[in-house]
């Protein structure tokens, strides 16, 4: 599958000595660690069927930190991943409190009746204690056209109108790709996506709750 790939790089890190290992995870398509005489990959399998290009643009990053090259690695890795899907993972949508797949359904019918239904439940959190700043509190995943929402938001305490602003935001995402601009970088929250956002009927509430961390700091 990936050996002529492997020789291929081997011969473009040369003198420096390379140690690969292929993986299927989203969240890093590359990672490396340099030593004084080699260098250890780890690389997504999207680029086992990479272009001489892309294969070539790898030493350039790694080695010579190369800003073009690492933004056209960006740009293949954003390409690849808006296109390959796989199924929703098994969450949980029914909270202690909160029915997120009501309130998504209220969401999709009121902003965007146009839209498919998205799969939604709660994410496995490993701790609940963490600082609001550091937390993800919802993320939609393209690959698998699912949003998660972070389990901490399933108390009384939080308005309403916030997860449902939280819910509205992560399905924006949905409806507003993701766009590279001309450095290579992905834009997330693009124009269209600010503008949007700002239509939702408690947005400004929502931002008010949400900056004063009102859920974290016990005044809520």
């Amino acid at each position: 599958m990936s050996l002529n790939v492997e020789e291929r790089l081997k011969t473009l890190f040369s003198p420096k000595k390379l140690q690969l290992t292929w993986h299927d995870n989203r969240s890093s398509f590359l990672s490396c660690r340099k030593g004084k005489d080699g260098v250890s990959l780890r690389l997504h399998r999207l680029f086992a069927s990479a272009p001489s290009r892309i294969l070539e643009a790898l030493p350039s990053y790694i080695l010579k930190g190369d800003r073009s090259a690492a933004a056209l690695l960006r740009e293949m890795a954003h390409r690849y991943f808006s296109c390959q899907k796989a199924p929703p993972l098994p969450l949980q949508a029914k909270g202690m409190v909160y029915d997120l797949e009501e309130i998504a359904e209220k969401v999709r019918k009121s902003y965007f009746p146009a839209l498919e239904p998205i799969s939604i439940g709660w994410s496995e959190a490993k701790s609940r204690s963490r600082a609001c700043r550091s937390m993800q509190l919802g993320v939609y995943d393209r690959h698998r056209n699912q949003i998660r929402i972070h389990p901490s938001l399933d108390q009384k305490k939080v308005p309403l109108y916030y997860l449902t602003f939280l819910v509205y935001h992560e399905m924006l995402h949905a409806i507003c790709a993701p766009k590279l601009d001309q450095k290579g970088r992905i834009i997330v929250h693009t124009a269209e996506f600010r503008a949007l956002e700002k239509q939702f009927e408690h947005f400004a509430l929502s931002r008010e709750w949400e900056k004063k961390g009102l859920l974290f700091h016990g005044r809520a």
